[in-house]
């Protein structure tokens, strides 16, 4: 078996025969092979195990400047800094200095390669203006952001699965039609014109970070430890390129920190059957005054032995012992099947009463479209406040939500100049309220004194005309604009939220699909296993599962799927509900506890 036969099963994967094979393969690779730290869910990887690691190699002596710690997201290297700053010793470092040892994968060989600048909007918007075929991109959602333009999609991936062009358009042909590229010449002339771009521009993709670092630089020699946190996400090259900076590292301080069975980046390359080799032949073996990652903070009993049940098939076949991990103390959890979202059932009321009554928080979860556009019909149709993980704001912001709700008071009563000022941006021009600063609120306000007001008191300053005053709700005074539509198009969902909830600090109901929800922690987790696409990777489809059920911490409701076949295991999440039985199989004497529809 060559290379090109080993990319091939990569994608298709299609029986656990070619396991040995692939095994094989692993082993012919050049470079240092790291140790495996297996962390089950919420076990405290970051805290319990790396900050510990850290004060650990310090206390022998190595310097704090020649340790590198490594993860995927800022987000994740923010974490693991704010950890290392809590060591006494470390409380002094200047974090920004820290930075340069403790970010992304990216930002590190990016530093350490040729130090080019990142290519960002302003380059994608030039690159678009001179290229007309940028411009073919449908968008699914309106809202999604530039960089997943399928360009940059195509290039990423077939980088990360190590494919030529012709393979990924094999494989994922259909997903850049439905956006609007029919075929692959499109997309390799414009790959060619992209490469261009960037090397004129003297700027670089997240791809180029990598390869920079792994073809045209050399390993560095000021590393004495390199630790890489959440490492099953990574793909192939990133693993070279990890191998090459530990170089000069010792055997026993180059680590890789992760849960193999959270591996569900095969889409993007993330090498998953690499982190099963690792942690079977080369598993970290904790000292004596180290504290396995065996147990768990967050599941309770009823979850964790969900995600035990889902996940240990798969580990038996890959010859993997079982998951060794304790539930959280204290925490039992009950779990709840629906049918279907939105028909009548005992245990979807039972969930909404829980939203509607209690402070708990709720992740809504799911493989992607169209469950996406469902449960959001759901949540609307009930008054339910929420928020989109991955979006910055709430679906319906708090500025909006108050000015619904006192608007009455700025007719009948009195409400704060606080309050005034976020009316005026969503009101209608300067012939109606604006009478004054042409919409700027600081212009509009700069002579009132602070104090409560009402509407009436303004048009006798003269910053409202009588116009205004026939506006005896806030949705009738809304202007008719591009950036007020959501408002207008939204007001029968606000008036049930403010009815339902009133006004929360921040929603305590997220959504989203799951590869966005990773490292996320919840009292409630919905997993909705309606089916979505045939998964290409062997078994993604269990780990996709095992990732979302292990958000929670006490109870857990799992939704059915509307097109379930029984014959169909590896459809997005279809292995659940066709092994429903034994997965959500339960002893009472253990305390946990599964309810029927």
């Amino acid at each position: 078996m060559n290379n090109e036969d080993f990319n091939g099963i990569l994608i298709k994967k299609s029986t656990f025969k070619d396991v040995k094979a692939i095994e094989k393969l692993i082993d012919k690779q050049v470079g240092k092979l790291p140790w495996w730290v297996s962390g089950p869910p919420g076990t405290g990887k970051t805290r319990g195990f790396i900050r510990k690691k850290y004060e650990r190699f310090l206390e022998e002596g190595v310097r704090w400047e020649r340790i590198v710690i490594l993860s995927h997201t800022v987000n994740a290297a923010r974490e693991i800094l704010k950890a290392i700053k809590e060591i006494p010793r470390m409380e002094t470092i200047p974090a920004d200095v820290l930075e340069d040892q403790i970010c992304t994968i990216h930002a590190y060989f990016n530093a350490e390669g040729k130090k080019r600048k990142k290519y960002e909007l302003k380059h994608h918007k030039e690159f678009s203006k001179e290229n007309r075929e940028m411009s073919f991109w449908k968008r699914k959602n309106p809202k999604t952001p530039w960089d997943k333009h399928p360009l940059y999609v195509f290039c990423s991936r077939i980088h990360g699965k190590r494919q030529t062009p012709n393979e990924h358009w094999h494989t994922d042909q259909t997903w850049y039609q439905d956006r609007g590229y029919r075929s692959l010449s499109i997309l390799n002339d414009l790959t060619i014109k992209y490469n261009k771009y960037r090397d004129k521009e003297r700027v670089s993709s997240y791809e180029d970070m990598i390869d920079n670092f792994l073809y045209y630089s050399k390993a560095p020699t000021d590393i004495d430890v390199l630790i890489v946190d959440e490492a099953q996400d990574c793909n192939k090259p990133q693993i070279e390129a990890l191998q090459k900076a530990a170089t000069n590292v010792d055997e026993d301080k180059f680590l890789f920190v992760g849960d193999k069975d959270q591996s569900i980046y095969g889409y993007s390359g993330a090498y998953n059957l690499f982190f099963t080799r690792l942690e079977r032949d080369k598993s970290y073996v904790f000292k004596e005054n180290e504290k396995p990652l065996h147990e768990g903070y967050r599941c309770g009993i009823t979850i964790n032995k969900i995600c035990k049940n889902i996940i240990n098939p798969q580990r038996k076949k890959l010859n993997l012992p079982e998951k060794i991990w304790t539930p959280a103390k204290g925490r039992i959890g009950v779990h709840h099947w629906i049918p279907r979202l939105g028909e009548p059932c005992k245990n979807q009321d039972i969930l909404l009463d829980r939203i509607f009554n209690t402070k708990e928080n709720f992740l809504f979860t799911y493989r992607g479209n169209p469950t996406d556009e469902h449960t959001k019909q759901f949540l609307q149709r009930h008054g339910i406040d929420y928020k989109v993980v991955s979006e910055e704001y709430d679906f319906i912001n708090r500025k909006i939500l108050r000015c619904f709700d006192t608007w009455d008071n700025f007719y009948n009563d009195f409400v704060p100049l606080k309050q005034i000022k976020e009316y005026w941006p969503y009101l209608p021009g300067r012939n109606v309220f604006k009478v004054q600063g042409k919409g700027n609120v600081k212009e509009a306000f700069k002579d009132v004194i602070d104090g409560n007001y009402n509407i009436k008191q303004l048009h006798e300053m003269g910053l409202v005309t009588n116009e205004a005053l026939k506006y005896r709700s806030f949705n009738l005074a809304v202007k008719n604009s591009d950036d007020t539509k959501k408002i207008r198009m939204n007001v029968p969902y606000i008036k049930k939220v403010l009815k339902n909830h009133g006004i929360e600090e921040k929603p305590r109901v997220e959504i989203d699909n799951i590869h966005k929800i990773k490292g996320l922690t919840f009292n409630n987790v919905i997993v909705n296993l309606s089916l979505y696409q045939i998964e290409k990777n062997i078994n993604e489809s269990e780990r996709l599962a095992y990732t979302a059920y292990s958000r929670g911490e006490t109870d857990c409701w799992s939704i059915g799927s509307d097109t379930f076949n029984k014959y169909d295991r590896h459809t997005s999440l279809g292995g659940v509900q066709h092994d429903r039985e034994r997965i959500f199989s339960f002893h009472s004497e253990d305390g946990e506890r599964s309810m029927g529809e």
